[in-house]
């Protein structure tokens, strides 16, 4: 009995690991020759929220995340502040985010090196599409955030988790990221209120005129 038992608990984690090696990861980083570093615009915050206004690299007050989905679909979404289109979805778990400057990158701003890989749902040597995406860590999220930032749509290929060489996000990401400041929407009610005034000011110059 007890025999049978131990070959069963064995035998699941046998199917876990292969399940897991079967699996396509990459890696959040672009901390690596050639890979774009990623900036802050003139008129932002230094940490996104308050402090020094200018431009440069991302300090450690920012953390990166992706948008992502299996495939090539064509996305059509140039690099700017609004949240990423459908399909891209926000990546979730271990190694879908990572702090400017932290862990490997040694503190180096603008650039970003996740430890663990980033699972991303689909078979090793698949590709997916992605965007890179900046904000500030105080924020807790890329969609509540004032300052925030994210890359055009590329591709890159997964690998599986016992790889020696991690296909980084970093050199795949085309062009630059710049996080700039979010545009202020205005509330419904502001909007009525300035339709209610223009109505008022037209009916007075028409009465004006007559």
């Amino acid at each position: 009995m007890k025999k049978s038992v131990l070959l069963g608990i064995l035998g699941l984690a046998a199917v876990a690991a292969t399940s897991s090696y079967g699996q396509g990861y990459i890696l959040m980083s672009n901390y690596a020759s050639g890979a774009t570093l990623l900036s802050y615009g003139a008129n932002v915050p230094a940490n996104g929220i308050s402090g020094a206004i200018g431009s440069g690299a991302l300090s450690s007050a920012w953390t990166v995340g992706l948008y992502f989905v299996g495939g090539t679909p064509s996305i059509t979404d140039p690099a700017g502040t609004n949240i990423p289109l459908g399909p891209l979805a926000l990546g979730t778990g271990n190694g879908s985010t990572v702090v400017i400057g932290a862990g490997n990158a040694n503190g180096t701003p603008g650039y970003y090196d996740s430890t663990p890989f980033f699972n991303a749902g689909v078979a090793s040597g698949s590709t997916i599409t992605a965007e890179i995406v900046a904000y500030p860590t105080a924020d807790l999220s890329y969609a509540a955030a004032g300052y925030r930032g994210h890359s055009a749509p590329f591709t890159i290929v997964t690998v599986p988790v016992t790889s020696t060489a991690p296909n980084l996000t970093g050199l795949n990401m085309p062009g630059t990221l710049l996080v700039g400041q979010v545009a202020a929407v205005p509330e419904p009610t502001t909007l009525a209120l300035a339709g209610l005034g223009g109505l008022a000011s037209l009916v007075a110059l028409r009465r004006k005129q007559a």
